[in-house]
């Protein structure tokens, strides 16, 4: 008679919910879920960076344009408005607007505020932009990322007086953002869509099935070695029982 020393390895993968609302923005053409916060990165008045923290609410007053090619979805609140423009490109070979053949992204971020900060070396209205393409999807795809970043490099003044300011600059930060762009999106639920998931995205889903695989490979081993020990000793203790 003899004994086994089984090991069992377990992985296992726990979704954490969270109860909050997340805010939800809609225009005819566009819908935006997710929580956007806005990092406005100014010098104060001796020389050190400040930083000061601008989100918009569930509250925020949405409005927009949409065409066939571009549409923007605008959002104002407290003295603060964020213009996204998004381009489709319906072409099957050709860029259009840095976007990708039968693509849509956003290709424009602007952010205006006001630095009201005392202690800022320059107070005022601000805007800051970013042009370029974001959130790149296949067309008929909607985008969902649980975490990304853009930066807004090009600081200006609301064009009083044309002043720049290289300084400063302001980066745009998502969590849980899904985006669907398209006709009548108004009514659109979660599970009527295919989402086209950002790169950071990607790469856990990858990760996760390769770790599920390794963690199973390495019990069959533990088993097999277990097996072979446990079989050794039963010969060397003078072979099976037999009945």
């Amino acid at each position: 008679m003899f004994r086994y020393l089984v090991c069992f390895l377990a992985v296992t993968y726990t979704a954490i919910s969270d109860d909050s609302p997340v805010p939800s923005y809609s225009t005819g053409c566009i819908l935006l879920n997710g929580t956007i916060t806005l990092t406005v990165n100014y010098t104060a008045s001796d020389d050190r960076q400040q930083t000061d923290i601008r989100k918009f609410s569930s509250g925020a007053d949405v409005k927009g344009t949409c065409g066939d090619s571009t549409s923007t979805m605008i959002l104002e609140e407290d003295d603060q408005i964020l213009t996204l423009t998004f381009s489709s490109n319906n072409d099957k070979s050709n860029k259009l607007n840095n976007i990708d053949p039968i693509h849509w992204g956003v290709t424009s971020i602007k952010f205006q505020y006001d630095i009201t900060d005392a202690n800022a070396k320059h107070q005022g209205e601000r805007v800051a932009t970013a042009v370029g393409s974001y959130f790149v999807t296949p067309l008929n795809m909607s985008y969902s990322c649980s975490k990304d970043m853009v930066i807004l490099p090009n600081v200006t003044d609301d064009g009083s007086s044309n002043a720049t300011y290289p300084a400063e600059q302001v980066v745009f930060e998502e969590a849980g953002l899904t985006i669907t762009s398209g006709p009548s999106v108004n009514g659109t639920q979660k599970d009527d869509v295919n989402y086209h998931y950002c790169k950071a995205d990607q790469k856990i889903k990858d990760v996760v099935p390769i770790a599920v695989g390794a963690a199973l490979a390495a019990l069959v081993v533990i088993v097999l070695v277990a097996y072979l020990i446990g079989r050794r000793r039963t010969v060397t203790a003078g072979g099976y029982e037999r009945v």
